[in-house]
């Protein structure tokens, strides 16, 4: 006989099943140090289970996105979607990430106050220092204890919390890489570092098997290792450079599609593959949180519908960039937030023909509702100084400066730093009209501002000499004053000369001993007089003389000639750009 009762009960229970709600959870796993080329050789069988694809960190080389192979950096970017330019965490000795740009902790539960998020970390800063302020308004954050210890918590939370996110950082890897190189210990780390895996995959297919819930498993690292040994990491090689991401879902043609269209092709193409800045807008499209263009994110959602991929800048100036789409729609284009174009998303470029004021420009291109962001940085050099064998000095046209370390051919840490009365006595009420400097001698350096004037500064007292700024004129500056408004740079030379660069292509040489131009000039810069200058004589922003006997000439669009004095001619291979590659730290925001 038919039991009415137990199939309407079943029919029951099948109806709510059916129309159960599958919420949608992210478990975000990090392995530091974590090479891909040596967990791939080995038998690793739960990352087998995986969708793998290589990755890249560290930024664009010499962009204004470059960062160290670092945890600090890398972390940060893995969890805002942004490089070091936005989020602001140079080491992994930093303190409190951007607040500007916040991390998927805080963007999740701005966006679902209710869902449980949970932070567990073996290292300690994620935690502690830069999302400090960000992880006390989640459920569960827990911080300094071992990857085994890691991942039984994050079991005992997936079994009892329902989290809608949880992040995990493991570090057995990078400490074995650290301690020992790649080897026996290295390996040992990786195999454990796949059975933890294992654990948390299995625990997950067991929660999909008892629920409706849909949860996107994300598996990744913060950077590379040194070549050949993997001893260490921080550089820009192609190995410290090299990350992957893994996933338990099907993903997009960002996640599985290498492109080699695109004008950085540097360390085999690395730039073709997804970037870690992918991670946090993929964890925020799974979760059903859309990415505003306001968010200024650097990374592509790696599930759902395809925005412009690869946008970068084209090399030849800071206004131009390039983009990669097979996609045919209209493309939005934003400057600093604010819609200024729209163009073909085939046409696969723009251009600014009305860049911002000088500093940091933000570009957003979005299509299919999938906004992509690009920092860039139209800082120039207006004067650069030589103050001795050890130290450089070079004023910006933001109102800032950068002390420049000669020896280790870097810019010093913590610049740059405003132009102002605390770091240049007296200078700062003219910061914004430098616009050329050289150094006399131990005591005394000049500054020529703009509007004709000159300031003579006291390097031992540090302070701009009394009575200054002056008139440019035949009593201060024989043979100068018809001049004054049209200087663009000043190059001290050897002799007792200087040379000064003016805004109409001419240049002038100064006799230090006579304090008088020298006869015959202005004369034209041109082949002949300074070879391999002459096609850039209208655009010199600004010079300096070098320890290696060379002279270095900055030109707008932030780039720059080197000039063989021994040799008298512009060395081959130039221009170059000035970037973190050329000039490390020069113009960095």
């Amino acid at each position: 006989m038919l039991n009415w009762k137990s199939l309407t009960v079943g029919l029951g229970l099948l109806t709510m099943t059916s129309l159960a709600v599958a919420d949608n959870k992210v478990l975000l796993v990090g392995i530091d140090g974590l090479q891909l080329e040596q967990f791939q050789r080995l038998d690793t069988p739960n990352f087998d289970r995986l969708n793998i694809t290589k990755a890249y960190t560290g930024g664009i080389q010499g962009a204004t996105s470059e960062q160290p192979t670092v945890s600090g950096p890398g972390w940060a970017t893995i969890l805002t979607g942004v490089w070091m330019s936005k989020h602001r965490i140079e080491s992994n000795d930093a303190g409190l990430a951007n607040p500007e740009f916040p991390s998927l902790f805080k963007r999740i539960k701005d966006a679902h106050p209710d869902a449980y998020v949970a932070s567990i970390a073996n290292w300690s800063p994620i935690n502690t220092s830069f999302f400090a302020n960000e992880v006390a308004g989640i459920d569960e954050v827990v911080s300094g204890i071992n990857d085994q210890e890691v991942v039984d918590h994050a079991l005992t939370t997936l079994s009892a919390t329902s989290p809608e996110f949880v992040f995990l950082h493991l570090d057995d890897p990078d400490h074995a890489g650290h301690a020992s190189c790649f080897g026996s210990a290295y390996d040992q780390a990786v195999h454990d570092s796949d059975r933890r895996l294992g654990q948390l995959l299995d625990k997950v297919e067991s929660l999909q098997r008892q629920t409706a819930d849909n949860w996107l498993v994300l598996v990744t690292t913060d950077h590379g290792r040194t070549p050949v040994i993997g001893c260490h990491h921080g550089n820009q090689t192609e190995p410290e450079k090299t990350i992957f991401i893994g996933s338990n879902q099907s993903m997009n043609a960002e996640f599985w599609q290498q492109i080699s269209d695109i004008p950085n092709t540097q360390f085999n193409s690395l730039y073709g593959y997804p970037s870690q800045a992918s991670i946090a807008p993929t964890v925020l499209r799974h979760l059903g949180i859309p990415v505003d263009v306001s968010w200024r994110l650097d990374g592509l959602p790696l599930i759902g519908d395809l925005g412009v991929r690869k946008l970068m800048e084209d090399g030849s100036s800071p206004e131009s960039f390039t983009w990669y789409t097979a996609e045919q729609t209209p493309a939005n284009i934003y400057r600093n937030g604010i819609l200024v174009d729209q163009v073909y998303s085939m046409d696969r470029g723009w251009t600014d023909s009305n860049m911002s004021p000088p500093g940091v420009t933000d570009y957003v291109v979005e299509i299919n509702n999938t906004p992509l962001a690009l920092r860039v940085n139209n800082f120039q050099i207006d004067a650069a100084l030589s103050k001795d064998a050890f130290k450089a000095y070079f004023f910006r046209n933001d109102l800032q400066y950068v002390r420049y370390n000669k020896v280790l051919d870097k810019s010093d840490g913590g610049y740059p730093r405003e132009t102002n009365d605390q770091t240049w006595p007296g200078l700062e009420a003219y910061r914004d009209q430098i616009t050329a400097s050289f150094q006399k001698d131990l005591g005394t350096s000049y500054y020529f501002l703009k509007n004709g004037q000159y300031i003579n500064y006291d390097n031992i007292g540090d302070k701009v000499r009394s009575g200054y700024p002056k008139p440019i004129n035949n009593s201060t500056w024989p043979g100068l004053e018809p001049y004054k408004n049209q200087i663009e740079a000043a190059l001290r030379w050897h002799n007792q000369k200087v040379y000064f660069f003016l805004s109409d292509g001419d240049y002038i040489r100064y006799d230090i001993d006579k304090d008088a131009v020298d006869s015959g000039y202005p004369k034209p810069i041109n082949d002949s007089t300074w070879p391999g200058l002459g096609d850039y004589a209208q655009e010199i922003t600004a010079a300096v003389k070098w320890n290696d006997g060379r002279g270095y000439i900055f030109l707008t669009g932030q780039r720059y000639l080197r000039y063989n004095i021994s040799e008298d001619k512009v060395d081959e291979g130039y221009p170059m750009h000035v970037d973190n590659a050329t000039w490390p730290g020069l113009l960095n925001p």
